[in-house]
């Protein structure tokens, strides 16, 4: 596969699976025993069964996730990406009751791409920033609430 075909798999996960919460889409873009490094407050889901639940949890608690990329980039197997989520607070999430507040993060992710599908993935979100928005950390001296 090229770098644009590894770009073009990891945008659909973006698009189609993250954004309109299409997770049969997993079974084509992402190898069936893929390995999850990063995240310490969501956790790191090992296997393409897991994180379709994951998915799909998240949709019933975060309404319209959108995942705006703002930067992709490929070398070799890997693709990297910057972007920002948004959502609505629709469900009970990490302890805070759903407040129908807009929530906006931003994270970083590495994937490598083997036979046209996600083995892995390295990813890292300002998960601070969400935290606060739930009203559940309160903002450093000097900084504002994200």
């Amino acid at each position: 596969m090229t770098q644009d075909d590894n770009k073009t798999v990891v945008r659909r996960f973006y698009d189609e699976v993250m954004g309109q919460g299409n997770v049969e889409l997993l079974d084509q873009l992402m190898a069936e025993n893929f390995v999850d490094h990063g995240e310490a407050l969501f956790g790191s889901p090992q296997g393409r069964a897991v994180l379709r639940d994951g998915i799909a949890a998240v949709h019933s608690i975060l309404a319209g996730l959108n995942i705006e990329l703002h930067e992709m980039i490929a070398e070799d197997d890997l693709v990297g990406v910057r972007g920002t989520m948004r959502c609505r607070h629709a469900g009970p999430f990490l302890g805070a009751e759903p407040t129908g507040h807009e929530l906006i993060w931003q994270g970083l992710a590495i994937f490598r791409i083997e036979d046209g599908r996600i083995a892995e993935r390295w990813f890292n979100s300002d998960s601070i920033t969400l935290v606060r928005q739930l009203g559940l950390a309160t903002p450093a001296p000097g900084q504002n609430a994200g």
